[in-house]
């Protein structure tokens, strides 16, 4: 069934608050997957932050970061920030797992943090050694450093964000449906 967003009533309760939903949380945590769900639910446009910096810089956020740093990558997010400010409205938003530390986040629309414990991100990336995804995800090649980084960002990602959804065995379309039921419920988008 197609949608249109002219479609979608919102609500959101701040003057001037983007109205975006942006999906948040650690690297592993299903965002992505749960965007492209929740567009597909809603009608709505979904953009992958990642994916709109790789456009960007015409290489892999990986190679970036070896290059430039950490510092210089957080830089782009915040452009990208901006960028998401001044020109999207109506759109879901996969961000990076770090994407929750730019300034005006939460005006950028309803944040709604994807809250999965650290086990059940290894399980969604098959965290093991020699594994694909452990290759590409440097950070879970020291599962003890992941584990900190983890426990360090968790009170952050609540503290920055309006909604918050419990991961377990849910697949996309379960936690998009259930996305979707909070902005219902809470009258931000039309029953």
């Amino acid at each position: 069934m197609e949608r249109s967003w002219k479609n979608q009533i919102w609500r959101f309760p701040v003057a001037g608050m983007k109205q975006n939903i942006l999906i948040t949380g650690f690297m592993g945590a299903g965002k992505s997957s749960v965007a492209r769900a929740l567009a597909e639910l809603t009608g709505l446009f979904a953009v992958d932050t990642d994916d709109l910096i790789e456009s960007l810089l015409h290489c892999s956020i990986k190679s970036y970061f070896v290059s430039h740093g950490e510092n210089a990558f957080r830089r782009l997010e915040q452009r990208l920030a901006n960028w998401l400010a001044s020109s999207v409205d109506h759109t879901i938003v996969a961000t990076g797992g770090g994407f929750f530390q730019v300034q005006g986040l939460m005006e950028l629309g309803q944040v709604c943090f994807l809250n999965a414990d650290f086990d059940t991100i290894c399980r969604h990336l098959h965290v093991c050694a020699g594994d694909q995804q452990t290759v590409m995800r440097p950070l879970f090649q020291n599962l003890e450093a992941a584990k900190k980084r983890f426990d360090e960002r968790l009170p952050l990602y609540r503290q920055n964000a309006h909604h918050i959804i419990t991961v377990g065995t849910q697949d996309s379309m379960d936690l998009a449906r259930q996305i979707q039921d909070i902005l219902r419920q809470n009258g931000l988008l039309a029953q």
